[in-house]
């Protein structure tokens, strides 16, 4: 029998334990190091950008963008697993309490990356307005409300079956986040920020209506649980060997015209293999995708003068850095070990692969920089780009093969 009144802590306890255990692993490694760096220049480089505010910048847009984003994403954590789908859903009517604490849980921990989230625009936002902080405390509390409405609307979501009302909902409060944001740090009338109020109030209770007498899609809620954990599996990957890790593989024909770059013999076998897996495996080509625009973007608006070259190889790096679980991705297929084929050609063809992404990256970067007519940053860029690129994949990435093999 299962006890529910204990069943939340016990599945908290099991999650905190697996995440500490891999948190050992991460946190000890280079990653601290490269993080206490990152911050410290990010911090550098964003305290000289508010010295001298750059005009006719829409910032209170911006920053109302950011949070709309943050603010419609997200959902509750359950903690739900596999095998709940059997013993657990004859007994939903009995799992109040339990949805009850999950929910709170997942209130506090994005409110607490709110919190962040606040402590980066705060600056930015008394720089360009001159308000004051008390002014901006009432606006977190508000907005700290409305993250809980998001996280009761996408629970509500989870009882309905159309997909099509799932994508309306996240795109209906995506402008009303984005509005009611906006509202609070442009100063509109006070009647703009009731009427958005007023109208989340009314889809709250139009969607609490509409989940009356409707079951939990419990399928729906497993699965989501599964991808928030492998993305945090394929993290702790990086640096250690992680047996929950399950890959999803997508074909993608429309990318096979990239292959015919390879050579047909024997020494490229595992350049194929690596490159397929690029192309069709798990996040690996969307990661590329996603930190190649975060990266352009960055490099095209954000005016640094020379500290573009430090973003530019900030992102090379984190493209890089995430790109070594490559080498880990078929490392549990013991057939690979029958190839003829030697531990130093399969290394070497990693690393042309990983050198000829970055590369193509690097050349992005250059486009973009080139967009905003500095043509002079990016032969900079490139060049520094380069050193970086080589000394990255053929000393650091090479020293990690040898301590991962």
């Amino acid at each position: 029998m299962v006890n529910t009144q204990d069943l939340w802590k016990k599945r908290f306890t099991q999650f905190t334990t697996e995440v500490k255990r891999y948190l050992r692993y991460m946190l000890n490694d280079h990653l601290l190091i490269a993080l206490i760096f990152f911050t410290g220049g990010a911090a550098y480089y964003y305290n000289q950008w508010l010295a001298d505010l750059p005009p006719n910048i829409p910032y209170l847009f911006i920053i109302s963008l950011i949070l709309a984003l943050f603010l419609t994403s997200g959902s509750v954590q359950t903690l739900l697993k596999d095998p709940d789908l059997v013993f657990l859903l004859p007994i939903e009517k009995k799992l109040g309490q339990y949805f009850q604490k999950a929910f709170i849980w997942s209130a506090i921990f994005q409110g607490y990356i709110l919190l962040l989230i606040f402590a980066i625009i705060t600056p930015l936002y008394l720089s360009a307005t001159n308000q004051s902080f008390a002014h901006l405390a009432v606006i977190f509390l508000i907005v700290v409300l409305n993250k809980v409405w998001n996280l009761t609307m996408s629970w509500n979501l989870h009882f309905l079956q159309d997909t099509i009302s799932k994508f309306v909902d996240l795109l209906i409060r995506f402008f009303l986040n984005l509005a009611l944001c906006y509202f609070l740090f442009s100063h509109a009338p006070i009647y703009f920020t009731i009427a958005v109020i007023v109208i989340m109030l009314c889809l709250l209770m139009y969607f609490y209506k509409a989940r009356t007498e409707k079951g939990l899609k419990w399928d729906m809620l497993i699965e989501l649980e599964s991808k928030r954990m492998m993305t945090f599996y394929r993290l702790a990957n990086l640096f250690t060997d992680v047996p929950k890790l399950k890959e999803q593989i997508k074909r993608r024909s429309w990318l096979n015209w990239l292959t015919s770059f390879t050579k047909y013999e024997q020494d490229r076998t595992f350049t194929y293999l690596y490159l397929r897996t690029f192309l069709r495996s798990s996040d690996y080509l969307g990661m590329f995708i996603r930190l190649t625009l975060i990266g352009g973007v960055a490099l095209t608006f954000l005016p640094m003068g020379y500290g573009k070259i430090a973003i530019g190889i900030l992102f090379l790096y984190l493209t890089g850095y995430q790109l070594i679980t490559l080498w880990r991705h078929h490392h549990l297929k013991i057939w690979l070990d029958l190839y003829p084929i030697s531990l130093a050609k399969r290394t070497r063809s990693f690393l042309h692969l990983m050198m000829s992404i970055l590369f193509v990256q690097m050349l992005l970067f250059c486009l973009f920089i080139i967009f905003t007519g500095q043509l002079t940053f990016a032969l900079f860029f490139l060049g520094a780009g380069a050193a970086f690129v080589y000394l990255f994949v053929y000393h650091y990435v090479k020293l990690r093969l040898i301590k991962l093999s």
